[in-house]
């Protein structure tokens, strides 16, 4: 599995801020920059998803991303992006003449065998006939015509959006120009009380 790593120094940004007479506010003031950067990332993540092409909404972004927060005795946070594929559904399908149109990333595209439905448990989807069509069936004495077996269609998940180079690199940046900031911030709050 494919992950994106950044690190940062503070050695430098607490060097330059006046000295706390309490050496444990550097410490809450790592943990709290640490801890704000990670929430500044996964808004920011979900931005980039977003811009860099694909049709999902943000909050359904920003839901797939669980924070594992630093503390004082653990100066790390992880920011972890989990889930399945995401249906089609959801890429703006819309049902055609011609099939079903979606748009997963960088304009539409249309499905030519697939459609909109909603199963009887309410589930909405956009499926597609793994048979050969429709043939006769004959259940309970009555007979009819029957298009099944289908399958639900799905596009790609929230994490192989994330594994973009793009939204990589933009992510990396945007981690490393933040956190300094914050921290100085964190130490400068922390030193005026």
């Amino acid at each position: 599995m494919a992950g994106l790593s950044v690190r940062a120094t503070t050695r430098e940004i607490t060097a330059g801020a006046s000295p706390n007479p309490n050496p444990k506010d550097d410490i809450r003031a790592i943990v709290r920059a640490l801890n704000r950067t990670a929430a500044q990332a996964r808004t920011g993540g979900a931005r980039m998803v977003r811009a860099s092409g694909y049709n999902l909404k943000a909050s359904a972004i920003k839901r797939s991303f669980t924070i594992e927060r630093a503390t004082p005795s653990r100066l790390a946070v992880t920011l972890r992006a989990t889930g399945r594929p995401v249906a089609l559904i959801n890429y703006g399908a819309t049902q055609t003449k011609n099939g079903v149109t979606v748009r997963v990333k960088n304009g539409r595209k249309t499905l030519r065998h697939a459609f909109i439905a909603t199963m009887p448990n309410g589930h909405r989807g956009v499926f597609e006939r793994t048979g050969r069509g429709h043939r006769k069936v004959t259940k309970d004495g009555r007979t009819y015509m029957s298009g099944l077996p289908i399958r639900e269609l799905y596009g790609p998940s929230i994490p192989d959006a994330l594994l973009n180079d793009t939204v990589q690199k933009a992510l990396a940046n945007l981690i490393a120009g933040k956190y300094p900031a914050i921290l100085a911030h964190e130490i400068a709050w922390l030193a005026g009380r």
